[in-house]
């Protein structure tokens, strides 16, 4: 793509229909809202806000999925042991010599819940993390956009590139972080089918759409020669560092939640973890089951619900971009917010210019 068209008229509208009309682009990026913090209005699964009825009796969003072979089994470990102890004669006298010292249980049952706690305080912390990253998103496309429409006026068409590109960024993002390839549907009406193809083609999407925008900013932000001794120089300088700021921005936050996709939680400590919780959970009929006699059937699998459903609930928010979960972020939705806003200030940018 060139650099080198003229000019067209300062005062000539965007020629991308995305911004100029509904359009289909906005329509493809448009989701059915499916994380947990948006299914409530929906009728789905309720937010953290909806009171504790509304959470407590419901089933969804607490990825069971995750743990109920690692349940299952313990469950089915804990009815075998009582059953057979109980029920035979000759296992039954020999019960007492193996019950385990309460304190060493207690304090080893805190052991377990206190590393569980600190896993699932360092996976909320990812997701915290990449949600503020896309927020961040959100904000420094609306003012990148909001600035260029105001001082690229002069040169139409890099300034339309410019628009372009940077919605188009948090769109390549968002099929990076999936793991998935450039959907062109997702883009019609914001690039060419040119740019299209050579965005697919990049190593790295968001950084090549990026590298865009700071192309076209140069040609819109050049000092010229005759402008040298003008007093546009300096102040064009000014704009250009500022909106250099917001293109290292956008740059800083994707490659912050590209960092989250590509740094899970090291392998040994979650290994450690879940080896000791399962060695932990099967033991329990063995070890307090002399205490508890039948009652080991009820209590053993309430205690593997609440330490497995806290690793579950780790290993599900440590992953915050799969789509399909429960509690992933809704990066559908922030690309549809990121479009609309960009729609509504080129909207608001012609009419005031009388275009529309």
């Amino acid at each position: 793509m060139s650099d080198d068209k003229p000019s067209q008229s300062i005062y000539e509208p965007l020629k991308y229909e995305a911004f100029n009309a509904p359009i289909a682009a906005l329509d493809v990026v448009k989701c059915v809202p499916h994380s947990c913090a948006i299914k409530g209005a929906d009728g789905g699964f309720p937010t953290s806000a909806d009171g504790w009825f509304a959470t407590v009796f419901s089933s969804g969003g607490r990825a069971f999925d995750k743990a109920v072979w690692p349940f299952l089994l313990v469950s089915a470990n804990a009815v075998f042991w009582t059953v057979l102890v109980n029920a035979s004669d000759d296992i039954n006298p020999y019960r007492a010599n193996i019950r385990l010292d309460k304190t060493y249980s207690y304090g080893l049952a805190f052991t377990l819940g206190l590393i569980l706690s600190f896993r699932l305080n360092r996976s909320i912390l990812r997701f915290w993390t990449a949600m503020t990253g896309w927020g961040n998103m959100v904000v420094t496309s609306r003012s990148m956009v909001s600035s260029i429409l105001v001082h690229g006026r002069d040169n139409p068409y890099h300034r339309d590139q410019i628009v372009c590109w940077t919605a188009a960024i948090s769109i390549a993002l968002k099929r990076r972080l999936r793991r998935l390839d450039i959907e062109s549907s997702e883009l019609l009406g914001i690039l060419t089918k040119d740019q299209i193809e050579d965005l697919k083609n990049s190593n790295n999407p968001p950084l090549y759409a990026a590298n865009m925008v700071r192309r076209h900013l140069k040609q819109v932000m050049d000092v010229r020669p005759d402008m040298n001794h003008s007093p546009l120089s300096p102040a064009r300088s000014g704009e250009m560092r500022q909106h250099e700021k917001y293109l290292d921005g956008l740059i800083h936050n994707g490659g912050n939640l590209e960092s989250i996709l590509a740094t899970p939680m090291p392998l040994i400590y979650v290994a450690h973890i879940r080896s000791f919780l399962i060695i932990y959970l099967v033991s329990l009929p063995y070890l307090l089951g002399a205490a508890w006699e039948w009652s080991t059937i009820i209590i053993v699998p309430l205690i593997a619900a609440i330490y497995l459903g806290l690793e579950a609930a780790s290993s599900e928010v440590e992953s915050p971009f799969d789509k399909g979960r429960s509690n992933d972020l809704d990066l559908d939705l922030y690309c549809f917010t990121i479009l609309k806003n960009v729609q509504q200030l080129v909207k608001r940018r012609n009419e005031k210019d009388g275009l529309l």
